[in-house]
Protein backbone atom coordinates (compact mmCIF):
# COMPACT_ATOMS: atom_id res chain seq x y z
CA UNK A 1 0.00 0.00 0.00
CA UNK A 2 1.41 3.38 -1.03
CA UNK A 3 1.98 5.88 1.78
CA UNK A 4 2.13 9.67 1.73
CA UNK A 5 5.92 9.58 1.67
CA UNK A 6 5.89 6.97 -1.11
CA UNK A 7 3.74 9.33 -3.19
CA UNK A 8 6.12 12.24 -2.51
CA UNK A 9 9.10 10.13 -3.57
CA UNK A 10 7.41 8.90 -6.74
CA UNK A 11 6.57 12.45 -7.81
CA UNK A 12 10.03 13.77 -6.96
CA UNK A 13 11.87 11.06 -8.84
CA UNK A 14 9.65 11.47 -11.89
CA UNK A 15 9.88 15.26 -12.06
CA UNK A 16 11.97 16.66 -14.92
CA UNK A 17 13.07 20.27 -15.38
CA UNK A 18 10.83 20.55 -18.44
CA UNK A 19 7.79 19.65 -16.32
CA UNK A 20 8.13 22.83 -14.27
CA UNK A 21 6.12 25.82 -15.58
CA UNK A 22 8.19 28.82 -16.65
CA UNK A 23 6.62 31.05 -14.01
CA UNK A 24 7.75 28.61 -11.30
CA UNK A 25 11.29 28.55 -12.69
CA UNK A 26 11.42 32.35 -12.51
CA UNK A 27 10.14 32.34 -8.93
CA UNK A 28 12.84 29.80 -8.07
CA UNK A 29 15.55 31.98 -9.64
CA UNK A 30 14.44 34.97 -7.61
CA UNK A 31 14.34 32.82 -4.48
CA UNK A 32 17.99 31.88 -5.02
CA UNK A 33 18.99 35.55 -5.22
CA UNK A 34 16.80 36.47 -2.27
CA UNK A 35 18.41 33.89 0.01
CA UNK A 36 21.89 34.90 -1.12
CA UNK A 37 21.00 38.48 -0.15
CA UNK A 38 19.79 37.24 3.24
CA UNK A 39 23.02 35.26 3.78
CA UNK A 40 25.24 38.22 2.90
CA UNK A 41 23.15 40.57 5.06
CA UNK A 42 23.95 38.28 7.98
CA UNK A 43 27.42 39.80 8.05
CA UNK A 44 25.89 42.52 10.23
CA UNK A 45 24.75 39.93 12.82
CA UNK A 46 27.18 40.16 15.72
CA UNK A 47 25.77 36.97 17.27
CA UNK A 48 27.37 34.95 14.48
CA UNK A 49 30.83 36.20 15.31
CA UNK A 50 33.28 34.14 13.33
CA UNK A 51 30.86 31.34 12.42
CA UNK A 52 31.95 31.57 8.81
CA UNK A 53 35.53 30.69 9.74
CA UNK A 54 34.83 27.82 12.16
CA UNK A 55 37.24 24.91 12.19
CA UNK A 56 35.69 23.00 9.31
CA UNK A 57 37.01 20.17 7.12
CA UNK A 58 38.13 21.06 3.62
CA UNK A 59 35.75 20.41 0.77
CA UNK A 60 34.20 21.62 -2.46
CA UNK A 61 31.35 23.83 -1.20
CA UNK A 62 31.52 27.46 -0.14
CA UNK A 63 30.60 29.24 3.07
CA UNK A 64 29.38 32.39 1.33
CA UNK A 65 30.15 35.17 3.81
CA UNK A 66 33.78 34.10 4.27
CA UNK A 67 34.57 32.24 1.04
CA UNK A 68 35.79 29.29 3.14
CA UNK A 69 35.66 25.91 1.37
CA UNK A 70 34.27 22.93 3.26
CA UNK A 71 31.98 19.97 2.59
CA UNK A 72 28.39 20.46 1.43
CA UNK A 73 26.80 19.66 4.79
CA UNK A 74 28.85 22.21 6.71
CA UNK A 75 28.51 24.85 3.99
CA UNK A 76 24.71 24.54 4.00
CA UNK A 77 24.70 24.54 7.81
CA UNK A 78 26.74 27.75 8.20
CA UNK A 79 25.05 29.55 5.29
CA UNK A 80 21.67 28.83 6.89
CA UNK A 81 22.85 30.41 10.14
CA UNK A 82 23.44 33.60 8.19
CA UNK A 83 20.22 33.44 6.17
CA UNK A 84 18.20 32.97 9.36
CA UNK A 85 19.69 36.08 10.97
CA UNK A 86 17.52 39.21 10.93
CA UNK A 87 14.53 37.22 9.60
CA UNK A 88 15.35 38.44 6.11
CA UNK A 89 14.26 35.35 4.16
CA UNK A 90 11.27 34.35 2.02
CA UNK A 91 8.06 32.53 2.82
CA UNK A 92 5.36 30.59 1.00
CA UNK A 93 2.23 28.59 1.64
CA UNK A 94 3.09 27.16 4.26
CA UNK A 95 6.65 27.65 5.45
CA UNK A 96 9.90 29.58 5.29
CA UNK A 97 11.56 27.16 2.91
CA UNK A 98 14.44 29.06 1.30
CA UNK A 99 17.02 28.30 3.98
CA UNK A 100 16.96 24.64 2.98
CA UNK A 101 15.38 24.58 -0.48
CA UNK A 102 18.08 26.93 -1.82
CA UNK A 103 21.13 26.39 0.38
CA UNK A 104 21.14 22.59 0.33
CA UNK A 105 21.05 22.28 -3.50
CA UNK A 106 23.51 25.17 -3.78
CA UNK A 107 26.10 23.44 -1.60
CA UNK A 108 25.60 19.95 -3.05
CA UNK A 109 25.50 21.14 -6.65
CA UNK A 110 28.72 23.11 -6.17
CA UNK A 111 30.45 20.18 -4.49
CA UNK A 112 29.43 17.68 -7.17
CA UNK A 113 29.91 19.95 -10.19
CA UNK A 114 26.27 20.26 -11.27
CA UNK A 115 24.45 22.83 -13.39
CA UNK A 116 21.99 25.51 -12.40
CA UNK A 117 19.22 23.44 -14.01
CA UNK A 118 19.87 20.60 -11.57
CA UNK A 119 19.97 23.03 -8.65
CA UNK A 120 16.65 24.63 -9.57
CA UNK A 121 15.00 21.24 -10.05
CA UNK A 122 16.03 20.07 -6.57
CA UNK A 123 15.05 23.45 -5.13
CA UNK A 124 11.50 23.24 -6.50
CA UNK A 125 11.17 19.69 -5.15
CA UNK A 126 12.13 20.92 -1.68
CA UNK A 127 9.73 23.88 -1.83
CA UNK A 128 6.81 21.68 -2.83
CA UNK A 129 7.48 19.08 -0.15
CA UNK A 130 8.12 21.58 2.63
CA UNK A 131 5.15 23.84 1.89
CA UNK A 132 2.71 20.96 1.95
CA UNK A 133 4.26 19.45 5.09
CA UNK A 134 3.87 22.77 6.92
CA UNK A 135 0.25 23.02 5.78
CA UNK A 136 -0.49 19.50 7.02
CA UNK A 137 0.24 20.62 10.60
CA UNK A 138 -1.28 24.10 10.25
CA UNK A 139 -3.56 23.39 13.23
CA UNK A 140 -0.76 22.28 15.49
CA UNK A 141 1.86 23.10 18.09
CA UNK A 142 3.98 25.34 15.86
CA UNK A 143 3.60 27.94 13.16
CA UNK A 144 5.67 29.73 10.55
CA UNK A 145 9.40 29.49 11.10
CA UNK A 146 8.94 27.11 14.01
CA UNK A 147 7.87 24.41 11.54
CA UNK A 148 11.59 23.66 11.60
CA UNK A 149 11.16 19.97 10.74
CA UNK A 150 10.14 20.91 7.19
CA UNK A 151 13.81 21.73 6.54
CA UNK A 152 14.84 18.16 7.37
CA UNK A 153 12.33 16.72 4.90
CA UNK A 154 13.16 19.33 2.27
CA UNK A 155 16.90 18.79 2.64
CA UNK A 156 16.42 15.03 2.34
CA UNK A 157 14.23 15.42 -0.77
CA UNK A 158 16.56 17.93 -2.45
CA UNK A 159 19.69 15.89 -1.70
CA UNK A 160 17.98 12.73 -2.95
CA UNK A 161 17.13 14.45 -6.23
CA UNK A 162 20.67 15.75 -6.78
CA UNK A 163 22.27 12.46 -5.78
CA UNK A 164 20.03 10.49 -8.14
CA UNK A 165 18.41 8.26 -5.53
CA UNK A 166 15.70 5.79 -6.54
CA UNK A 167 12.07 6.10 -5.45
CA UNK A 168 12.64 3.64 -2.63
CA UNK A 169 15.80 5.40 -1.47
CA UNK A 170 14.16 8.84 -1.66
CA UNK A 171 11.18 7.64 0.38
CA UNK A 172 13.53 6.26 3.01
CA UNK A 173 15.56 9.47 3.08
CA UNK A 174 12.45 11.56 3.81
CA UNK A 175 11.16 9.00 6.34
CA UNK A 176 14.52 8.89 8.15
CA UNK A 177 14.64 12.70 8.27
CA UNK A 178 11.28 12.83 10.06
CA UNK A 179 11.95 10.00 12.51
CA UNK A 180 13.27 12.43 15.13
CA UNK A 181 11.62 15.73 14.12
CA UNK A 182 12.85 18.93 15.73
CA UNK A 183 10.55 20.44 18.34
CA UNK A 184 11.62 24.09 18.72
CA UNK A 185 10.76 25.85 21.97
CA UNK A 186 9.45 29.41 21.90
CA UNK A 187 11.71 30.78 24.68
CA UNK A 188 14.78 29.69 22.70
CA UNK A 189 13.40 30.99 19.43
CA UNK A 190 12.24 34.38 20.70
CA UNK A 191 14.83 35.17 23.35
CA UNK A 192 18.28 34.04 22.25
CA UNK A 193 20.74 33.36 19.46
CA UNK A 194 19.55 29.74 19.31
CA UNK A 195 16.88 30.90 16.84
CA UNK A 196 19.66 31.00 14.23
CA UNK A 197 19.82 27.18 14.39
CA UNK A 198 16.17 26.76 13.38
CA UNK A 199 16.96 25.60 9.84
CA UNK A 200 20.64 24.64 10.19
CA UNK A 201 20.25 21.62 12.43
CA UNK A 202 17.37 20.04 10.45
CA UNK A 203 19.36 20.68 7.24
CA UNK A 204 22.27 18.59 8.55
CA UNK A 205 19.92 15.79 9.51
CA UNK A 206 18.11 15.75 6.16
CA UNK A 207 21.31 15.75 4.09
CA UNK A 208 22.84 12.92 6.09
CA UNK A 209 19.61 10.91 5.89
CA UNK A 210 19.76 11.09 2.07
CA UNK A 211 23.31 9.77 2.12
CA UNK A 212 22.36 7.00 4.55
CA UNK A 213 19.42 6.01 2.36
CA UNK A 214 21.80 5.75 -0.57
CA UNK A 215 23.84 3.19 1.39
CA UNK A 216 20.73 1.05 1.96
CA UNK A 217 19.34 2.30 5.27
CA UNK A 218 15.54 2.16 5.29
CA UNK A 219 12.93 4.26 7.07
CA UNK A 220 9.25 3.65 7.81
CA UNK A 221 7.57 5.43 4.91
CA UNK A 222 4.21 5.26 6.69
CA UNK A 223 5.57 7.48 9.44
CA UNK A 224 3.49 10.55 8.54
CA UNK A 225 0.01 9.07 8.78
CA UNK A 226 0.72 6.17 11.16
CA UNK A 227 -0.94 5.91 14.56
CA UNK A 228 1.33 7.88 16.92
CA UNK A 229 3.17 9.08 13.83
CA UNK A 230 4.28 12.55 12.76
CA UNK A 231 0.92 14.10 11.94
CA UNK A 232 -0.78 12.90 15.12
CA UNK A 233 2.08 14.22 17.25
CA UNK A 234 2.53 17.61 15.61
CA UNK A 235 -1.05 18.62 14.82
CA UNK A 236 -4.12 18.96 17.01
CA UNK A 237 -6.06 18.32 13.84
CA UNK A 238 -3.91 16.75 11.07
CA UNK A 239 -4.60 17.75 7.46
CA UNK A 240 -3.00 14.85 5.53
CA UNK A 241 -4.94 15.56 2.33
CA UNK A 242 -2.92 18.73 1.67
CA UNK A 243 0.07 16.45 1.00
CA UNK A 244 -1.32 16.01 -2.48
CA UNK A 245 -1.59 17.77 -5.82
CA UNK A 246 2.09 17.46 -6.71
CA UNK A 247 2.54 18.67 -10.28
CA UNK A 248 -1.06 19.94 -10.41
CA UNK A 249 -0.56 23.01 -8.23
CA UNK A 250 2.67 24.56 -7.01
CA UNK A 251 3.26 26.16 -3.63
CA UNK A 252 6.34 27.76 -5.22
CA UNK A 253 3.79 30.04 -6.91
CA UNK A 254 3.20 31.67 -3.53
CA UNK A 255 6.77 32.68 -2.66
CA UNK A 256 6.98 36.14 -1.09
CA UNK A 257 10.22 38.06 -0.56
CA UNK A 258 10.84 40.23 2.47
CA UNK A 259 11.92 43.79 1.69
CA UNK A 260 12.76 44.43 5.35
CA UNK A 261 14.58 42.41 8.02
CA UNK A 262 11.83 41.07 10.27
CA UNK A 263 8.69 39.00 10.40
CA UNK A 264 6.48 39.39 7.33
CA UNK A 265 3.71 40.80 9.52
CA UNK A 266 5.64 44.06 10.03
CA UNK A 267 5.94 44.75 6.30
CA UNK A 268 2.73 46.64 5.59
CA UNK A 269 3.16 48.84 8.68
CA UNK A 270 6.71 49.70 7.60
CA UNK A 271 5.53 50.28 4.01
CA UNK A 272 2.91 52.71 5.34
CA UNK A 273 5.39 54.43 7.66
CA UNK A 274 7.89 55.03 4.87
CA UNK A 275 5.07 56.36 2.70
CA UNK A 276 4.14 58.86 5.41
CA UNK A 277 7.77 59.93 5.68
CA UNK A 278 7.87 60.66 1.94
CA UNK A 279 4.62 62.63 2.14
CA UNK A 280 5.89 64.67 5.10
CA UNK A 281 9.14 65.55 3.33
CA UNK A 282 7.31 66.59 0.17
CA UNK A 283 4.99 68.82 2.20
CA UNK A 284 7.52 70.37 4.59
CA UNK A 285 10.71 70.24 2.57
CA UNK A 286 12.61 68.33 5.26
CA UNK A 287 12.76 64.75 6.58
CA UNK A 288 10.56 63.78 9.50
CA UNK A 289 12.37 63.54 12.84
CA UNK A 290 11.28 61.44 15.83
CA UNK A 291 11.04 64.62 17.92
CA UNK A 292 8.31 65.87 15.53
CA UNK A 293 5.99 63.01 16.51
CA UNK A 294 3.39 63.12 19.29
CA UNK A 295 2.14 59.57 18.88
CA UNK A 296 1.53 56.84 16.29
CA UNK A 297 -1.42 54.46 16.00
CA UNK A 298 -1.07 51.27 13.99
CA UNK A 299 -4.18 49.27 13.06
CA UNK A 300 -3.45 45.71 11.96
CA UNK A 301 -4.72 42.14 11.64
CA UNK A 302 -4.92 39.41 14.26
CA UNK A 303 -1.76 37.81 12.85
CA UNK A 304 0.24 40.99 13.42
CA UNK A 305 -1.24 41.36 16.90
CA UNK A 306 -0.27 37.78 17.77
CA UNK A 307 3.27 38.28 16.49
CA UNK A 308 3.72 41.45 18.53
CA UNK A 309 2.24 39.81 21.64
CA UNK A 310 4.88 37.07 21.39
CA UNK A 311 7.65 39.66 21.13
CA UNK A 312 6.34 41.38 24.25
CA UNK A 313 6.05 38.07 26.11
CA UNK A 314 9.74 37.34 25.52
CA UNK A 315 11.11 40.87 25.79
CA UNK A 316 13.87 40.77 28.41
CA UNK A 317 14.60 44.48 28.25
CA UNK A 318 17.51 44.31 25.81
CA UNK A 319 17.48 45.41 22.20
CA UNK A 320 18.13 42.04 20.58
CA UNK A 321 17.58 41.62 16.81
CA UNK A 322 15.51 38.45 17.28
CA UNK A 323 12.99 40.23 19.47
CA UNK A 324 13.04 43.37 17.32
CA UNK A 325 12.19 41.28 14.24
CA UNK A 326 8.83 40.43 15.85
CA UNK A 327 8.14 43.79 17.49
CA UNK A 328 6.13 46.14 15.35
CA UNK A 329 6.75 49.25 17.53
CA UNK A 330 10.51 48.72 17.58
CA UNK A 331 10.69 47.96 13.85
CA UNK A 332 8.65 51.06 12.99
CA UNK A 333 10.76 53.15 15.37
CA UNK A 334 13.99 51.99 13.74
CA UNK A 335 12.57 52.74 10.28
CA UNK A 336 11.65 56.26 11.39
CA UNK A 337 15.04 56.93 12.97
CA UNK A 338 17.00 55.67 9.96
CA UNK A 339 14.51 56.65 7.23
CA UNK A 340 14.67 52.99 6.12
CA UNK A 341 14.90 49.53 7.65
CA UNK A 342 17.97 47.48 6.70
CA UNK A 343 20.03 44.69 8.24
CA UNK A 344 22.82 47.09 9.18
CA UNK A 345 20.39 48.99 11.43
CA UNK A 346 20.18 45.86 13.63
CA UNK A 347 23.90 45.51 14.29
CA UNK A 348 24.97 45.72 17.92
CA UNK A 349 26.82 49.01 17.45
CA UNK A 350 23.90 50.67 15.66
CA UNK A 351 21.34 49.48 18.21
CA UNK A 352 23.51 50.70 21.07
CA UNK A 353 23.88 54.11 19.47
CA UNK A 354 20.16 54.43 18.74
CA UNK A 355 18.88 52.76 21.92
CA UNK A 356 17.43 55.81 23.68
CA UNK A 357 15.72 56.98 20.51
CA UNK A 358 14.27 53.54 19.77
CA UNK A 359 12.88 53.17 23.28
CA UNK A 360 11.46 56.68 23.37
CA UNK A 361 9.77 56.38 19.99
CA UNK A 362 8.48 52.85 20.62
CA UNK A 363 6.57 54.11 23.64
CA UNK A 364 4.68 56.53 21.39
CA UNK A 365 3.40 53.69 19.17
CA UNK A 366 0.05 52.11 19.99
CA UNK A 367 -1.10 48.91 18.28
CA UNK A 368 -4.78 48.15 17.65
CA UNK A 369 -6.50 45.11 16.22
CA UNK A 370 -8.72 45.91 13.25
CA UNK A 371 -11.10 43.14 12.19
CA UNK A 372 -11.21 44.51 8.65
CA UNK A 373 -7.62 43.47 8.06
CA UNK A 374 -8.17 40.07 9.66
CA UNK A 375 -11.16 39.51 7.37
CA UNK A 376 -9.15 40.66 4.35
CA UNK A 377 -6.43 38.13 5.25
CA UNK A 378 -9.07 35.41 5.36
CA UNK A 379 -10.47 36.50 2.00
CA UNK A 380 -7.01 36.48 0.39
CA UNK A 381 -6.55 32.83 1.33
CA UNK A 382 -9.84 31.86 -0.23
CA UNK A 383 -8.79 33.33 -3.57
CA UNK A 384 -6.32 30.45 -3.83
CA UNK A 385 -7.65 27.59 -1.78
CA UNK A 386 -11.17 26.64 -0.79
CA UNK A 387 -12.12 26.42 2.86
CA UNK A 388 -13.57 22.97 2.26
CA UNK A 389 -10.24 21.76 0.88
CA UNK A 390 -8.23 22.93 3.88
CA UNK A 391 -10.73 21.45 6.34
CA UNK A 392 -11.84 18.57 4.14
CA UNK A 393 -12.19 15.94 6.85
CA UNK A 394 -12.73 18.24 9.83
CA UNK A 395 -15.98 18.39 11.73
CA UNK A 396 -17.15 21.36 13.78
CA UNK A 397 -16.33 19.65 17.07
CA UNK A 398 -12.81 18.72 15.91
CA UNK A 399 -12.17 22.28 14.77
CA UNK A 400 -13.32 23.83 18.04
CA UNK A 401 -11.18 21.39 20.01
CA UNK A 402 -8.13 22.11 17.82
CA UNK A 403 -8.50 25.89 18.11
CA UNK A 404 -8.86 25.66 21.88
CA UNK A 405 -5.66 23.61 22.05
CA UNK A 406 -3.85 26.13 19.88
CA UNK A 407 -4.98 29.01 22.08
CA UNK A 408 -3.14 27.44 25.02
CA UNK A 409 0.13 27.84 23.12
CA UNK A 410 -0.43 31.49 22.18
CA UNK A 411 -0.58 34.72 24.18
CA UNK A 412 -4.11 35.83 24.90
CA UNK A 413 -5.38 38.79 22.91
CA UNK A 414 -8.47 40.86 23.71
CA UNK A 415 -10.81 40.46 20.76
CA UNK A 416 -13.90 42.61 20.45
CA UNK A 417 -16.51 40.46 18.72
CA UNK A 418 -18.71 43.53 18.36
CA UNK A 419 -15.88 44.96 16.29
CA UNK A 420 -16.03 41.86 14.09
CA UNK A 421 -19.70 42.47 13.30
CA UNK A 422 -19.02 46.14 12.60
CA UNK A 423 -16.08 45.28 10.35
CA UNK A 424 -18.12 42.69 8.46
CA UNK A 425 -20.83 45.25 7.74
CA UNK A 426 -18.22 47.72 6.55
CA UNK A 427 -16.64 45.32 4.05
CA UNK A 428 -17.45 45.92 0.38
CA UNK A 429 -19.95 43.42 -1.01
CA UNK A 430 -17.36 41.75 -3.26
CA UNK A 431 -15.10 41.03 -0.26
CA UNK A 432 -18.01 39.53 1.67
CA UNK A 433 -18.75 37.33 -1.35
CA UNK A 434 -15.08 36.24 -1.50
CA UNK A 435 -15.24 34.98 2.08
CA UNK A 436 -18.61 33.26 1.70
CA UNK A 437 -17.64 31.71 -1.63
CA UNK A 438 -14.29 30.63 -0.25
CA UNK A 439 -15.90 28.71 2.57
CA UNK A 440 -18.25 27.00 0.11
CA UNK A 441 -15.69 26.20 -2.59
CA UNK A 442 -15.37 22.61 -3.67
CA UNK A 443 -13.03 20.21 -1.93
CA UNK A 444 -10.60 20.19 -4.87
CA UNK A 445 -10.39 23.97 -5.33
CA UNK A 446 -6.70 24.96 -5.30
CA UNK A 447 -5.37 27.84 -7.39
CA UNK A 448 -1.99 28.68 -5.90
CA UNK A 449 -1.12 31.02 -8.77
CA UNK A 450 -3.96 33.25 -7.49
CA UNK A 451 -2.66 33.39 -3.94
CA UNK A 452 -1.52 36.66 -2.36
CA UNK A 453 -0.53 37.17 1.26
CA UNK A 454 -2.61 39.98 2.77
CA UNK A 455 -1.39 41.36 6.10
CA UNK A 456 -2.98 44.79 5.95
CA UNK A 457 -2.12 47.71 8.22
CA UNK A 458 -2.96 51.39 8.57
CA UNK A 459 -0.58 53.85 10.23
CA UNK A 460 -1.75 57.16 11.68
CA UNK A 461 0.91 59.65 12.79
CA UNK A 462 -0.04 62.71 14.81
CA UNK A 463 2.63 65.41 14.87
CA UNK A 464 3.38 67.81 17.70
CA UNK A 465 1.99 70.67 15.58
CA UNK A 466 -1.38 68.88 15.40
CA UNK A 467 -1.09 67.74 11.78
CA UNK A 468 -2.00 64.14 11.00
CA UNK A 469 -0.63 61.80 8.34
CA UNK A 470 -2.16 58.45 7.42
CA UNK A 471 -1.23 55.63 5.06
CA UNK A 472 -2.54 52.14 4.44
CA UNK A 473 -1.01 49.04 2.87
CA UNK A 474 -2.98 45.84 2.31
CA UNK A 475 -0.44 43.55 0.63
CA UNK A 476 3.28 43.54 1.58
CA UNK A 477 5.51 44.99 -1.12
CA UNK A 478 7.34 41.68 -1.59
CA UNK A 479 4.25 39.44 -1.40
CA UNK A 480 3.57 36.73 -3.94
CA UNK A 481 2.76 38.15 -7.36
CA UNK A 482 3.78 37.38 -10.95
CA UNK A 483 6.84 39.64 -10.73
CA UNK A 484 8.73 40.68 -7.61
CA UNK A 485 12.09 41.01 -9.33
CA UNK A 486 12.46 44.64 -8.26
CA UNK A 487 12.20 43.78 -4.55
CA UNK A 488 14.72 40.97 -4.81
CA UNK A 489 17.18 42.87 -6.97
CA UNK A 490 17.13 45.93 -4.70
CA UNK A 491 17.84 43.69 -1.74
CA UNK A 492 20.61 41.80 -3.57
CA UNK A 493 22.31 44.91 -4.92
CA UNK A 494 22.41 46.45 -1.45
CA UNK A 495 23.83 43.23 0.08
CA UNK A 496 26.50 42.96 -2.65
CA UNK A 497 27.25 46.68 -2.69
CA UNK A 498 27.21 46.64 -6.50
CA UNK A 499 24.40 46.96 -9.03
CA UNK A 500 26.63 45.47 -11.71
CA UNK A 501 27.33 42.33 -9.68
CA UNK A 502 23.64 41.93 -8.89
CA UNK A 503 22.71 42.05 -12.56
CA UNK A 504 25.54 39.64 -13.40
CA UNK A 505 24.26 37.09 -10.88
CA UNK A 506 20.76 37.27 -12.32
CA UNK A 507 22.13 36.74 -15.84
CA UNK A 508 24.00 33.63 -14.65
CA UNK A 509 20.76 32.00 -13.49
CA UNK A 510 20.38 30.01 -16.71
CA UNK A 511 19.98 26.23 -16.88
CA UNK A 512 23.41 25.56 -18.38
CA UNK A 513 25.46 27.67 -15.98
CA UNK A 514 27.79 25.57 -13.79
CA UNK A 515 26.92 26.21 -10.15
CA UNK A 516 30.62 26.63 -9.36
CA UNK A 517 30.75 29.56 -11.78
CA UNK A 518 27.68 31.08 -10.16
CA UNK A 519 29.13 30.78 -6.64
CA UNK A 520 32.42 32.28 -7.80
CA UNK A 521 30.48 35.32 -9.05
CA UNK A 522 28.89 35.78 -5.60
CA UNK A 523 32.33 36.02 -4.01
Amino acid sequence: MSTLIDSIAAWSCGLAYGDIPDRIKEKARLQVLNIIAAVLSGRHCDSLGHAGTMDLPDGGATVLPSGRKTNAENAAFVNALYSMSFDFDDYLFMGHTGHSSVLVPLALAEETGRSMQELLLAQVVANEVEGRLGASVLLGHHNGQMWSYIHAAGAAAAASKLLGLSKEQTASAVALSLYQPNYPLAPGFMLSDSKLLTASLPILSGMMCAKLARTGMRGNTGLLEAENGFLSRFAYLPLPHVLSGFGEWWVTDTIAFKPYPGCAYIDTAVDSTLGIMDEYEQKTGRPIEPSDIRHIDVFASMLTMGMNALSEMYDNGTLHPVNINFSLPKSVAIALINHSLRAEHLSAAKLTGDESGIRSLSQKIRLHHDWRYTLKTQASFYEAIGGKFILKHAGAFQLIKAFRSMRRDLPSMPLNLGGLLKAWRALPDHEKRDIKDGIRKKNDYVKMDKFTFSFGARVRVEMNDGSVYEAESIVPRGASAPDRKDVVMNKLVYALGSEQRGKALYELLTPGTPVREFVKAIL
